[in-house]
């Protein structure tokens, strides 16, 4: 499919039941902190994020609300910034948020969950004094979670039935809320993914053993709901469709669990996967194949007779592609709607390459507290942000071609500046370009920048290093200085000068090649270091990786999850808390430390040594700011960004970036 072939599935309507929708696309169910609601009531933040995606084109919303009513109101606490139905009161502002959508042509969903011994990793992270009082951590057996170790208390059935009861009575507010359907919450470890589990479920009574017995708290749930929607109301049930476990649900008993729900009443299968021990496949990441989860979705779809939807590292292309090959009938997008609200407009215009690319980097859940996206700047933020016409148009330049460089000379010609970028290599990205190497699915940041610079007019000169005297005979009103970091070494290490010592940018994109038997050595963060370590793997070479802190250090949960899984997987021999002492003409000899460094009093173990035909270093990066130092002296308006004020990541670069270009 080329960029400007008009999508031939995607903005075909479609049906869940007896609800019509416009459009394939589904704007999946999603926690966004900063823009939480006020004790679970609408606030105009909230409101403004889901409305620009409802502007955008999104035939679907499914939400992710507080919806059953206490005692068992688990979402109060493990999501205490979601829009509530747990009781009468929230209903008008549940309907006010409805109302919204439609006025958009969007219908909307609401998720019903009960998130089981889930709970208690957020109710660890609570001063006992907080903990809401007759809030128990429950599941069907008495099974420690296995992230915090707490045993929860195993369901009597009488309970059982009492919360079978309290889906349907959330089913009844909801439905009176206005909502167009209902989806019950059976995946990603949560409660009813917990009975379905042979991981989870140890019960010797009606609801375990069997895996028909294992569903049928599922399958009550459902038939409860019905009872209490009418035969025409929608209800969708969100599965796992792969553990990625030993011992959970396999692709095979999801299709059976999914024959069981259909036969319960469902109208549509959502297909997901993931419980809490295997996060990461619940949130693909940059390590992971792109629509990882779509076999799944598939191998359900040819057993079942309702519509079943599909989810997963899934870009606009992709989801046309998906349709086409009929895995699914709709797509489920989260996170590429995050990066970019108008997707669904852009793509039913043919505009692939205007579409703000996700990157799968994560940056959008590493904190309970505050949502940020790396890519897109104003998300969260929608009331505020602000893309202004310039009051004065200025001539600018732009000093480096990376990302925030890049973002900075779009935002500011979008603004009205006549700019001109320089970038002294023979081609725009910067350090971007080393994972895309490796990485081809990431290099689509780039090549969205790169457009959108031509669109807006920025003069690019590639291969051309701007200086401190051409700046002074061109005279721009001001100029960004982007010039990005470049990778440190460890001057003070005996052999580090060895020709057979490399960086690991220069294994990535290529430029160097490895021996058989190769050492990565890494002093920081080690996103890098690892990717190399795992890149090699990939090859069939014996990797080591000998790191200074912590295997991982530094990355968030996905990230680490997925990359350690890949390292493990082939094998890798991984050395943390180690310091390397020296390189060889036969390895590396280093110094683990236990954890405690000698300088605290920990014990200094002695001196090992691995065998190493190439030893590939990441070392972090130092800034390159040579330029700013020289312009600060005589140039009155000028702005440092990005990397070369401290090296950092994409998110300071493009958030930078921007907040440059709206500035001048």
């Amino acid at each position: 499919m080329t960029a400007v072939q008009q999508p031939a599935k995607l903005f075909e309507p479609g049906k869940i039941g007896k609800m019509e929708l416009k459009n394939r696309i589904i704007m999946a169910p999603m926690g966004v902190p900063r823009i939480a609601t006020k004790g679970g009531y609408l606030s105009k933040e909230y409101l403004a994020f889901y409305e620009a995606r409802a502007k955008g084109g999104v035939g679907f919303i499914q939400m992710s609300i507080s919806a059953l009513g206490r005692p068992w109101a688990t979402g109060l606490t493990f999501a205490p910034g979601s829009l509530s139905i747990v009781d009468d009161e929230h209903l008008p502002s549940a309907r006010r948020f409805v109302d919204a959508m439609h006025g958009h042509g969007v219908k909307v969903s609401f998720q019903i969950t009960h998130h089981g011994a889930v709970l208690s990793w957020m109710l660890h992270k609570m001063p006992p004094e907080q903990r809401p009082k007759g809030l128990r951590v429950v599941a069907p057996s008495p099974v420690p979670f296995a992230q915090t170790g707490e045993m929860p208390h195993a369901l009597t059935v009488s309970e059982i039935q009492e919360l079978v009861e309290a889906f349907g009575e959330a089913a009844k507010r909801g439905q009176a809320a206005g909502f167009d359907a209902v989806r019950i919450q059976a995946c990603h470890g949560y409660l009813i993914h917990q009975f379905l589990s042979p991981r989870t479920n140890k019960r010797t009574d009606e609801y375990g053993g069997s895996l028909g017995n294992r569903a049928r708290f599922a399958c009550e749930i459902t038939r409860r709901i019905r009872q209490e929607v009418g035969p025409d109301y929608p209800i969708i049930i969100r599965m796992n469709g792969n553990d990625f476990l030993e011992g959970g649900i396999t692709v095979e008993e999801a299709v059976h669990h999914a024959r069981l729900f259909e036969e319960a009443g469902v109208d549509a299968l959502d297909v997901s996967a993931g419980p809490f021990e295997s996060h990461h496949w619940q949130f693909l990441t940059m390590y992971q194949p792109s629509g990882a989860l779509v076999t799944a979705a598939a191998a359900i779809k040819r057993e079942v007779k309702v519509p079943v939807m599909t989810v997963g590292k899934i870009d606009a292309l992709m989801a046309e592609r998906i349709l086409q090959e009929g895995s699914a009938d709709f797509v489920q997008l989260g996170r590429p709607l995050i990066v970019d609200p108008e997707l669904p407009n852009k793509a039913r215009e043919g505009r692939w390459e205007d579409i703000r690319p996700c990157i799968y980097c994560d940056t959008c859940m590493q904190s309970l507290n505050a949502s940020a996206c790396a890519v897109n700047p104003a998300f969260g933020k929608e009331l505020e942000f602000k893309l202004e016409p310039a009051h004065q148009a200025k001539k600018v330049w732009v000093v480096g071609g990376g990302l925030a460089g890049m973002e900075a000379a779009r935002t500011l010609a979008v603004r009205g500046h006549q700019v001109s970028l320089y970038e002294k290599s023979d081609k725009l990205g910067g350090q971007w370009n080393v994972l895309s190497a490796y990485r081809p699915e990431q290099a689509g940041l780039v090549r969205y920048l790169s457009r959108q610079l031509e669109k807006s007019g920025v003069s690019v000169t590639l291969g051309k290093e701007a200086t401190q005297q051409m700046v002074e005979e061109m005279k721009p009103d001001a100029v960004v200085v982007a010039t990005g970091a470049s990778p440190a070494t460890l001057d003070d290490v005996p052999g580090i000068g060895d020709k057979r010592v490399v960086f690991a940018h220069e294994v990535l994109t290529g430029q160097v090649q490895a021996g058989n038997e190769v050492v990565v050595v890494i002093t920081g963060r080690g996103s890098r270091g690892l990717a190399a370590a795992l890149f090699l793997a990939e090859q069939g070479k014996k990797v080591s990786v000998v790191a200074k802190n912590k295997i991982a250090w530094g990355l968030h949960h996905n990230i680490k999850l997925a990359l350690l899984e890949n390292l493990i997987k082939l094998r890798v021999a991984m050395f943390p808390d180690s310091t390397l002492e020296s390189v060889t003409d036969k390895g590396v000899h280093f110094v683990w430390d236990g954890g405690e460094p000698p300088e605290k009093g920990g014990p200094r173990y002695e001196l090992l040594f691995l065998k190493a035909d190439s030893v590939v270093l990441a070392a972090g990066s130092k800034s390159e700011n040579s330029l700013g130092e020289r312009l600060s002296g005589f140039m009155p308006e000028i702005y440092k960004i990005g990397d070369c004020v401290e090296p950092r990541g994409v998110l300071s670069a493009i958030h930078e970036g921007s907040a440059v270009g709206r500035k001048i």
